[in-house]
């Protein structure tokens, strides 16, 4: 875990030293950020779902990951109506506050936790739970609208089925290293495009708000959901994974979000670096009243 960490400091502040010595420029994110929606998540998105096991237990773990979805937009709709919130930085906080980074922490927590059984489950909260989620709730939360025919093609959303597809279908392994390599640049883009954008102004100007989002994030859904595991006696290596991922901090694609469509980008990039930093505190307490 203290490397996970380390590669997401180190990547992300080259980017901002690179921007900061004129090498890049913080509009040059943008070309970043395409190539994340429209190359590597899709990549990434179809290989791993074509690896996911289906079995009763795992209806139950994204049942979970809908519900967790559900109890944080509800409760992060009501607040930001209370605080009324303007209208960019309201879609801003619903996405941070609601969709978790259930992959690129989730995924390395889950194995450390609970071995290669934990990572499966891991994998299928993320990509039938939350990723599902992302590319229709998230996407309408991000756009203010909701089109069938935009969501049907946008890229991740579309990989997303043809993974399910050709699940048992044989694919060529030349075609599948080429995706998993395509995959797996996903996360160093997200962060170099996440480092060009960042300044430090972002955490005086959006501390409020990025602390009650992670509230809501990391400890109100989270508790939600151990409540319902505990009363319903849901006590097996699959739901511990589920919340485990309930717990995750902020996903990155919220920034490639509110970059793309032009949102509070200061609340989304201090919500989710803040969110990193917070995991390494907040998951191992969790994890101390589940096993």
């Amino acid at each position: 875990m203290v490397e996970k960490i380390l590669f997401v400091i180190v990547v992300f502040f080259s980017a901002y030293s690179f921007k900061r010595i004129g090498i890049f420029k913080k509009e040059d994110a943008d070309v970043f950020i395409n190539y994340v929606i429209y190359f590597s998540l899709p990549l990434l998105v179809f290989s791993r779902v074509r690896e996911i096991p289906l079995a009763a237990e795992s209806y139950g773990v994204v049942g979970i990951a809908w519900l967790a979805v559900f109890v944080s937009v509800t409760v992060s709709l009501l607040m930001g109506t209370i605080l009324k919130l303007k209208d960019k930085t309201l879609r801003s906080f619903l996405l941070v506050s609601t969709f978790g980074n259930t992959a690129f922490l989730g995924y390395p927590f889950a194995y450390a936790y609970f071995g290669k059984e934990g990572l499966s489950y891991a994998v299928l909260y993320d990509q039938l739970g939350s990723l599902l989620l992302v590319v229709s709730l998230g996407f309408f939360i991000a756009t203010r609208r909701f089109s069938f025919r935009e969501t049907a093609g946008f890229p991740p959303f579309i990989a997303l089925i043809g993974g399910i597809i050709t699940k048992n279908i044989h694919i060529p392994s030349v075609v599948l290293d080429f995706m998993n390599l395509g995959g797996e640049s996903l996360i160093p883009v997200v962060l170099f495009a996440t480092g060009i954008r960042f300044e430090f102004s972002v955490f005086p100007k959006s501390l409020r708000l990025s602390a009650l989002a992670l509230f809501l994030k990391m400890i109100l859904t989270p508790f939600v959901v151990f409540l319902i595991t505990n009363v319903l006696n849901l006590d097996s290596t699959g739901y511990k994974v589920a919340l485990l991922e309930s717990a995750m901090p902020p996903m990155m694609l919220a920034v490639v979000l509110a970059i793309k469509y032009n949102l509070d980008v200061d609340l989304t990039l201090s919500s989710v670096m803040l969110g990193i930093l917070l995991s390494f505190l907040t998951v191992p307490i969790l994890i101390s009243f589940t096993i």
